[in-house]
């Protein structure tokens, strides 16, 4: 059982990790990555990830790949706006914005995988993994197409499955 299955959520889809190494203790053969929209907010005492209300998780801690949080709707805020209006956004570090709950063996696997998608060891993998969910939950999902501009390139390596139609 995924630690997210005692909490109210939503699963939105999967992403695809193509990584060598399974991230999933149980189960070897699995390189998707279950991306949750969180339902109720997490108590202080979960230990494998945190987040609010309407929050994005991708993975689920316990008995699945580790947790990645993406707050909504301060880390689509912060990957979409134009410069003039980035500044009006208030957070006081990017873990305000996203943050990971892996070991740095899960990193590593997780890592190697998403080299094979166009992350590259001069970006921080929290960054470029935050930023290209944020992307493709704004050109799939049609509750995040409010953050659609003109100007935002929306292109992606990463592969979405949507679950939600």
């Amino acid at each position: 059982m995924s630690g997210i299955d005692i909490y109210k959520h939503k699963l939105l889809g999967f992403i695809e990790c193509p990584s060598t190494n399974s991230f999933v203790d149980s189960n070897e053969g699995t390189r998707r990555i279950g991306v949750y929209q969180l339902l109720e907010n997490i108590p202080p005492d979960e230990k494998y990830f945190d987040g609010r209300i309407g929050d994005i998780l991708l993975g689920a801690g316990n008995g699945e790949a580790p947790a990645f949080r993406i707050s909504n709707p301060i880390a689509f805020q912060f990957f979409t706006l134009n410069e003039a209006e980035f500044y009006d956004l208030e957070f006081d570090n990017l873990t305000d914005i996203f943050k990971a709950f892996w070991s740095p063996t899960k990193s590593y696997i997780l890592c190697e995988g998403f080299l094979k998608l166009g992350w590259t060891v001069e970006t921080d993998i929290e960054m470029w993994l935050a930023e290209n969910v944020c992307k493709l939950l704004i050109s799939t999902v049609d509750d995040y197409s409010i953050y659609r501009t003109e100007q935002l390139d929306l292109s992606t390596n990463l592969s979405f499955f949507d679950v939600t139609n």
